[in-house]
């Protein structure tokens, strides 16, 4: 007789995990009701699915922190564990329990006066689970300022933030809003970040330019070729990238998606 795997939702929000963020947050800020909270939070979890839970922990979050934002998402930032490990390359994703924050701060900090305070927030917390669907709304709101913000972190020196910079602007980002913005306004990020030592950050790129390649082949095409004959790239991982970045078109017998991933590189 096999046991029933737990659902996801129930592996990823549990009461232990709602009490252990209580009790991160009480430590900073000791007017934090943190045992209202865990009550709170954990009431509706029978009847919420994965997202509504994030969702539904922001809106605790709202409701039992200071009601100054700066304030609020300061003590939530102060709360947090130790960033991922920056010397790794892949497999690091963060913790679930955390995607709230980036949600709130998304919620109550996406306006001009507090445009870079927010962005400084969820620099620090995608480096603890991704920030990827809470940058979007900002992209939208300011789109100049952001996507500048994004080009300089192509080159921060921790990998969870290079990532969220194609992440966060891809065009077809699963489970996420949809960017008001041109599909191919990330090319830019990405023209900086093929190259990228570690695997986390070349499989989002990958991902995002055959977002790319759905809406427009030839353009997709041209950036992999492009990128494939700058030599930038260590010859492996590059064969990844154009690999994995048109598989739609290769799915779908492209001929010249077929004739790119199958052109040797030395």
């Amino acid at each position: 007789m096999t046991t029933a795997r737990l659902p996801l939702k129930d592996q990823l929000f549990t009461r232990e995990k709602v009490e252990l963020i209580a009790g991160e947050i009480k430590h900073v800020d000791s007017a934090f009701k943190a045992d209202e909270f865990v009550t709170m939070v954990v009431a509706r979890f029978p009847e919420l699915e994965l997202k509504a839970r994030i969702a539904w922990i922001t809106t605790c979050l709202e409701r039992h922190l200071p009601r100054n934002f700066r304030k609020a998402a300061s003590a939530l930032v102060r709360s947090l564990p130790a960033p991922a490990d920056p010397a790794l390359s892949d497999g690091d994703f963060g913790d679930f329990i955390y995607a709230p924050y980036a949600e709130y701060v998304a919620q109550r900090g996406c306006t001009a006066e507090d445009l870079e305070f927010s962005l400084a927030m969820l620099r620090a917390i995608t480096t603890r689970f991704s920030a990827e669907f809470a940058i979007r709304p900002f992209l939208d709101a300011s789109p100049d300022h952001v996507l500048t913000t994004l080009l300089a972190w192509t080159g921060d020196q921790h990998y969870h933030v290079r990532r969220l910079c194609s992440e966060g602007t891809r065009p077809r980002l699963p489970w996420a809003r949809n960017l008001t913005l041109p599909y191919d306004v990330g090319i830019p990020i990405l023209d900086r970040l093929f190259a990228d030592p570690t695997r986390y950050v070349t499989r989002s790129v990958a991902n995002h330019v055959n977002d790319v390649s759905k809406k427009n082949p030839e353009l997709a095409l041209d950036t992999l070729e492009r990128w494939r004959n700058s030599g930038l790239q260590q010859p492996r991982e590059m064969h990844y990238v154009i690999r994995h970045g048109a598989r739609t078109l290769r799915r779908a017998d492209h001929p010249r998606a077929r004739d790119l991933v199958s052109s040797p590189l030395t």
